[in-house]
């Protein structure tokens, strides 16, 4: 049971170049109320809002306070013209984003903590309790919350690549090859099945086994590149990132 040559040479949705990015989304669309723009703001959101609320439970807020500062943080972002201090070429949007988040942090130290979330806006739907969850599963000599931001936002990007990667074999009709594959996926993988086993399987050769292993990353780091390019405005920004995100990851 071999691979054809057009499932080698097309094989699942993988890299497709550059997309409109959020980038150019939102420093295009000037008008608060423009649906597009909306939406690049909520994409944003759903990528950093939880590495930032692990940030503010690293800097030793207690859960409340910490739902409290996300909760209006974000809420006033997205409500908010507060991109019109983002210009491209002066830095990354997550380090505009973290100092912005401290800023507002160091705002809110002056206000009263019992102040109604989200400032009596209707409240974002962040699923609190999940990150918290997360968060109570960090070893107790916790990295600094610059560092666990970092690594948050890394483990976001891959885990929405993964999912990525796990639609494109679906569509192809190929999930069963990817739940084969999928524990081979990371080049540092560990309780993976051997190779006879997946290859017993899928009803192919070991050989064709570790081609498949090989696309199969090859396609997902595509899909991490492609992730990272809907927030990124050139191949260059990119690449940094993707050299960032791993780097999250170094001891």
């Amino acid at each position: 049971m071999g691979r054809s040559p057009k499932e080698t040479e097309t094989g699942p949705p993988g890299g497709k170049g550059f997309q409109p990015t959020l980038w150019s989304v939102v420093l295009r669309a000037k008008d608060p109320a423009s649906p597009e723009r909306r939406d690049a703001l909520e994409r944003l959101l759903q990528i950093y809002w939880k590495p930032a609320y692990f940030f503010l439970r690293g800097r030793g807020l207690d859960v409340e306070a910490a739902k409290d500062i996300a909760q209006g943080f974000f809420t006033a972002f997205l409500e908010r013209d507060a991109l019109r201090h983002v210009e491209r070429g002066r830095g990354k949007f997550r380090t505009f984003l973290l100092t912005s988040l401290e800023n507002y942090l160091a705002d809110e130290k002056d206000r009263a903590r019992a102040q109604k979330r989200g400032g009596g806006r209707p409240p974002l739907s962040l699923d609190f309790a999940d990150a918290e969850r997360e968060f109570s599963r960090e070893p107790e000599a916790r990295e600094s919350p610059d560092r666990l931001f970092r690594r948050k936002w890394a483990l976001r990007v891959i885990g929405n690549a993964f999912d990525a990667l796990r639609r494109g074999f679906e569509e192809a009709g190929r999930i069963a090859e990817f739940e084969a594959l999928r524990r081979h996926l990371s080049a540092t993988a560990t309780e993976a099945p051997s190779y006879a086993d997946v290859a017993k399987q899928l009803g192919v050769s070991e050989t064709e086994v570790k081609v498949r292993i090989h696309r199969a990353r090859r396609r997902y780091r595509e899909a991490i590149l492609a992730e990272i390019r809907s927030y990124t405005e050139t191949e260059g920004d990119a690449q940094e990132e993707l050299r960032d995100l791993f780097s999250a990851f170094s001891v």
